[in-house]
């Protein structure tokens, strides 16, 4: 028993687990569409492989892995979201239909952030997380603009090699982008143009990918570093952006009015904007657990719906065909229910709020550290386009994330969550 415990509270089994969460990763962000070996692998083997860092952090951690009092709030809702996500899948309006995607959302988002709140609790491992987001989105970066280069923009598969869309590729590079950010604010001279590169690199495919839902984010992003970069003035910046974005409100309520339900272009925007109104509806009939995540039965709502813009008049077939609400947020409330969203967004709100304590309170904090809040601000903007979540690269990137964001803030009490917790069952034993 005594060996049991040693090998338990043994560095190298946290480290291995820590390289288990990023060989998952690599398998889920690079490897796992069917354009790569995703057809290859089984339904076993997958589950597997995305839980195998978790089981891995119990060897480590023990009973640590739910107990520990650091991470306690963000376990009961974690462990809150997992039960209410099975309550979902079993009272959704088609658990054939609905138990393949809430196993993907919890097995390669919420377990994964589960992980991640421990073994990125240490600088060193945040560092390598990092080098690995740069080496996966050069990887990316190389292989789509091959691709494109070979088939051509209008191509089957460009933009599509890991993602199956090109929508959510956008997202998964600014996902992806804190790793070349490290390096061009490193002291590394080598380092800084390879950032740089990969950068530039990322916007170009961004660009090309020709996504406003991924350009409106980066804009955001970039709003918020200007006022990140003029704290001197931040007030002014605030003030600015605050015109701008009623600016905005304004232009697009202008714009709004004028769309014509006889445009094609004009009705893909109307139909999106009547989605709302039609998530309301929906919503009204199961509003604590859900219709279940991907049920495809928006269609049953439809008999007594009434159209809140009378000139849309193949709405109802749209919503048949598509099943989707076109936006995370949407999809959140109306799919998975007001129950698990709203502890699902509690659970985020706790870890950005700590972490910005964390960061504020550190002083000089540095510019990656602030990026990082930027990410998941260009991520959430995007997600309003689309169900950001669903895609499994999408959902491992960010909450990792948001995983290294609650380990960075609980490491102020200490030297790290490793040492101590071995210090703790040690001393136990």
């Amino acid at each position: 028993m005594k060996n049991l415990l040693q090998l338990r509270n043994s560095p190298l089994i946290s480290q291995l687990a820590f390289y288990s969460l990023l060989a998952s990763g690599t398998y889920i962000i690079l490897l796992s569409t069917p354009h790569v070996f995703g057809k290859h692998f089984g339904h076993y083997t997958k589950t597997v492989i995305y839980l195998f860092p978790w089981l891995m952090l119990w060897l480590a951690y023990s009973w640590q892995v739910v107990t520990n009092r650091e991470h306690r709030l963000e376990i009961t809702l974690i462990v809150s979201i997992i039960i209410l996500g099975i309550a979902n899948t079993i009272f959704s309006d088609s658990l054939t239909n609905s138990l393949e995607p809430m196993r993907i959302f919890l097995l390669t988002g919420i377990f994964a952030l589960w992980s991640s709140l421990f073994l990125l609790s240490d600088r060193h491992r945040r560092q390598v997380f990092d080098w690995f987001c740069a080496g996966a989105l050069a990887v990316i970066a190389l292989v789509e603009t091959g691709v494109r280069l070979v088939q051509g923009p209008y191509g089957d598969k460009v933009f599509q090699i890991f993602t199956n869309h090109p929508i959510p590729l956008g997202t998964l590079l600014i996902l992806l982008s804190p790793g070349p950010i490290r390096l061009i604010v490193s002291k590394n001279p080598t380092f800084k143009p390879v950032g740089w590169l990969l950068v530039l690199w990322g916007i170009l495919l961004i660009y090309l990918t020709h996504k406003r839902g991924a350009w409106i984010a980066l804009a955001a992003m970039l709003a918020m570093g200007m006022v990140y970069l003029a704290r001197r003035r931040k007030y002014l910046a605030i003030s600015l952006l605050v015109v701008l974005a009623l600016l905005v409100t304004l232009q697009a309520k202008h714009r709004f009015a004028r769309l014509d339900p006889k445009i094609h272009h004009d009705v893909s925007i109307l139909e999106r904007l009547e989605l709302y109104h039609f998530a309301l509806h929906v919503w009204q009939s199961h509003p604590f657990l859900g219709i279940g995540l991907r049920s495809f039965s928006q269609g049953n709502y439809l008999v007594d719906y009434h159209l809140h813009n009378k000139a849309l008049h193949n709405f109802s077939n749209s919503v048949k065909t598509l099943h989707t609400f076109d936006n995370m947020a949407l999809t959140a409330l109306v799919e998975l229910g007001s129950g698990m969203t709203l502890l699902y967004a509690g659970l985020i709100i706790l870890i950005l709020v700590k972490y910005c304590r964390r960061v504020w309170s550190a002083g000089e904090s540095s510019t990656l550290e602030w990026y990082r809040v930027l990410v998941l601000l260009g991520f959430a903007i995007h997600s309003l386009s689309y169900d950001s979540l669903l895609f499994p690269p999408v959902n491992w990137m960010f909450h990792v994330q948001l995983g290294l964001m609650a380990g960075f803030a609980a490491s102020k009490t200490g030297s790290g969550l490793n040492r101590r917790t071995a210090a703790q069952g040690l001393a136990g034993s």
